[in-house]
This record gives C-alpha cells, structure tokens and sequence, in this order.
C-alpha cells in the first residue's frame, strides 16, 4: 500500500473519531484502533493529535477551493463568478457532511490554533466574494462587511443544521435562503445569466 493511501485511511478514521468524540475525548489510541494500524505508524504522518486535526482542516479547505476555482473558471461576469462560488462551498461542505461537522462544529473552542485556521478559510473565501461584488458595482466598505456576514451565515447554518440532526435537504433548502437573502440585499438579483429575477424577486415583493 502506498504511503498516501495509508495516510489517507488513517485520516479517515480519524474524521470518524473526531466526529464522535469530539477532539478532546478523542485519542491517537482509538484513532489507531480504527484505522487498525500501529502507534507508530500514525506518527509516521502526523507528529500529534493536534496535528492530525489540522490535516482534517486542511483536506476541507483545499477540496472547496479547488472547487471554487473550477467553478468559477466556467463563467465570465462577476456576478456569476460570485454564485458558482458561493454554490461551489455549498457542494463542498456538503459532500462529506462528517468531514465539515469535524471542521466546522468539534474545532469551535477546541484550540485557538483551530480557530485562527478556521478565520483563515473564511477570509480566503470572502476575498472571492470582496472581489465579485466589487465588480458588480458595491463599495469596498460594503463588499467586505457583506462579504464576511454571507461566510458567517454560511457557517452558522452548517452548525445548526449538524446540532439539529435533520437531514441534508435542511441543509440546501437553509443555503438557498442565505443565498437569496443576500442577492437580493446586493442589488444582483438581474445580473446573473440564466436566472430568472423571479428566482428571487418574487419572494422579495
């Protein structure tokens, strides 16, 4: 077996630990006994718990920014870029729903270097979202303080929605609510190619 597969199953199993125990009940034992490997076989790929956590962090972000990169890559305006983005995190955080619980729910309050990571991502994300809304016309002012209050609404959803235990259509139907909220405060609701206003202006009546 390569050594990235066997990081990879490790990493696996330890999402699974995480997510059920939280980081602090958590430990490299049972994390070891569920990837069924040795001890010294996890401190082959990582030097820690703690260690172990940030390359859940890392693996979530990189997959989402991947996405949003290839999203965006398929449209021109600026308004558009900013709504394949936006659904592009949305894919992501809920295509492995266990894996953005662990990161966005068990790292709260876990560890101020979690925290700092998880500001991080959020700041990479609303730089996509500064830039699309300055082109669409809005202030600095006003795109960064929107910017930053979407990826605030996004997370917050995502912890109620994994608190609460319901099932991943909340989730999207949550998401879709965010999203036309927001649109349709930006004054964007006419400049997306392809949606009807409708989609947003008739609730907004």
């Amino acid at each position: 077996m390569e050594e990235r597969d066997r990081r990879s199953e490790i990493l696996q199993a330890a999402q699974g630990v995480f997510n059920r125990n939280g980081y602090h009940q958590a430990t490299i034992r049972a994390i070891v006994d569920a990837a069924n490997c040795a001890a010294g076989t996890f401190y082959l790929y990582f030097a820690s718990k703690e260690d172990c956590f940030l390359a859940l962090m890392d693996k979530l972000y990189r997959n989402i920014m991947e996405q949003i990169l290839v999203a965006r890559s398929q449209v021109a305006g600026p308004a558009d870029k900013l709504r394949q983005s936006f659904w592009a995190v949305v894919e992501g955080l809920s295509r492995d729903t266990e894996l953005t619980s662990v990161v966005l729910v068990r790292a709260a309050g876990a560890n101020p270097l979690f925290e700092e990571r998880l500001w991080r991502v959020r700041d990479a994300f609303a730089e996509f979202i500064v830039e699309d809304l300055v082109e669409c016309g809005l202030t600095s002012e006003q795109a960064a303080i929107g910017a930053h209050a979407c990826v605030g609404a996004l997370a917050e959803a995502v912890g109620v929605w994994v608190r609460s235990g319901q099932p991943e259509s909340a989730l999207l139907v949550a998401f879709e609510e965010i999203e036309r909220i927001f649109w349709v405060g930006w004054g964007l609701t006419r400049q997306i190619e392809g949606v009807d206003s409708t989609y947003y202006g008739d609730r907004n009546s």
